[in-house]
């Protein structure tokens, strides 16, 4: 096993020949071709050029940066991690039905699968490492092709991810049931970095949950990790993309997700997340709607406790005619737990008839939590509609109220409340089985805190 590090709060502290040596040594051991180790360096020249966030920016001056490190570090290479399969046990979100399914300890691969339609249709499911040597031309021509990262995090996590997953659906192709990626964290492992890509042609329909859990949510750890995801979404058009994230992550790791699609004309990509764990959680999520017709739609849900910090950063950028946007926002807050939310409508002048839409709602349990919303719109069309809403604050008694009237106990009233608040969230997730896990989340997380972890 080996393991390198690099932690660079400052540019002056960062060897960039060291790193370099590290990422072509992460390359080796997956057994990566030349085109992908020359995409991580290019990737990591990239990162070595800018610099970490400061607070100073709009969009990260409500982080608090003493809980989420500013380090690039190249995580554990343990074996296995080349695409071989190793037992492990079932992850604790696997479902019993599915298209196809790779699940990753670690870089490691525990399972990998396809159904036979799927795969008569030509669909892919496969480990990143895996599909860079069996699908190099569909790799080459689709990696990265968002658009160069969006910062420093970004940057690194294209260079220097250790284990993701590659998902394609050709031209035409349905596939009626989701597709699953299961990671499952060990936390003694360290830092890591995870890159997720998924293509859907034209006319193509598909969708894949992620799903991330810690393999112990009881350890104590020393220095707590750094987890980053970067996953690029592509909806060709008239494709049908959805993707629904759902993690887990242990209690003292600081996480922080980076998830750009890409909306065809007459496309759409709906994207559904899901936090429960991490002590930070933070995600981004950026729509390029620079086509005609496109659509996509953002949903996210939450609930944070004790003294958990979960941060929305969104963009809907409109340069397309005739584009639809729509984020909507639920999270629900206890203990001293803290949410921020800072949402963007961008509307380009070319952007005409543009539809987009922000909202975003906080339900706060306990005195000692917070939330700050901050919806924005730049709109330089003159033909379009736009709203935002957002809305902070407690349980309406007036509901409460009426289910008490009715001999329902007040915690047994104040859940319901919470669960119908957060369903239209968790309704979109487009699996039933990950529907009934994320409302299992839900009544653990507002169960009375215990011991850390």
């Amino acid at each position: 096993m080996t393991t390198a590090t690099l932690d660079a709060p400052s540019e002056s502290e960062i060897k960039p020949d060291d790193l370099r040596a590290q990422v072509e040594a992460l390359s080796r051991s997956k057994g990566e071709p030349d085109w992908l180790l020359a995409f991580r360096l290019a990737s990591l020249e990239q990162a070595l050029g800018m610099e970490w966030w400061t607070g100073q920016e709009e969009s990260w001056r409500r982080t608090p940066r003493e809980r989420l490190p500013r380090r690039a570090r190249v995580g554990n290479v343990a074996g296995g991690s080349n695409g071989t399969s190793i037992s492990a046990p079932p992850h604790v979100f696997a479902p019993d039905a599915h298209a196809g399914m790779v699940h990753q300890i670690d870089g490691r691969v525990a399972a990998s699968d396809l159904a036979a339609d799927a795969r008569a249709q030509g669909v892919i499911i496969k480990p990143l490492a895996v599909a860079a040597r069996e699908h190099a031309g569909l790799m080459q021509e689709w990696l990265g092709v968002v658009g160069p990262p969006l910062d420093r995090y970004d940057a690194f996590g294209r260079a220097l991810w250790t284990q993701g997953v590659f998902v394609y659906a050709p031209r035409g192709a349905v596939v009626d049931e989701s597709l699953f990626y299961l990671i499952t964290q060990d936390v003694r492992q360290g830092d890591h970095w995870h890159y997720t890509l998924v293509v859907a042609e034209r006319e193509s329909q598909i969708s894949l949950i992620d799903a991330a859990d810690a393999n112990d949510r009881q350890a104590k750890i020393g220095e707590p990790p750094l987890i980053h995801a970067s996953v690029e979404l592509i909806a060709e058009d008239g494709a049908n993309l959805q993707f629904a994230s759902v993690q887990r992550w242990h209690r003292q790791t600081a996480a922080i997700s980076t998830t750009r699609g890409r909306v065809g004309r007459d496309a759409s990509i709906r994207v559904t997340t899901a936090a429960f764990g991490a002590d930070l959680d933070k995600q981004r999520i950026d729509m390029d709607m620079s086509q005609n017709g496109g659509f996509a739609e953002m949903r996210g849900l939450f609930v944070g406790d004790g003294k958990q910090h979960i941060e929305h950063v969104t963009r809907q950028h409109h340069k397309g005619v005739g584009a639809t946007s729509d984020l909507l926002i639920r999270g629900v807050l206890t203990d001293e737990s803290q949410a921020v939310q800072y949402g963007l409508i961008r509307i380009e002048p070319e952007g005409q008839k543009t539809n987009a839409h922000q909202t975003m709602r906080n339900l706060l349990l306990d005195d000692g939590a917070g939330a700050d919303p901050i919806p924005m719109l730049e709109i330089e069309a003159d033909d379009v509609k736009c709203s935002h809403a957002a809305a902070v604050g407690p349980v309406d008694p007036d509901q409460l109220f009426y289910l008490q009237a009715r001999g329902i106990p007040p915690k047994v009233a104040e859940r319901m409340v919470v669960r119908g608040f957060l369903s239209e969230i968790a309704d979109g997730v487009p699996d039933e089985h990950m529907r009934e896990v994320i409302d299992e989340l839900v009544e653990i997380q507002l169960e009375p805190a215990g011991p850390a972890s």
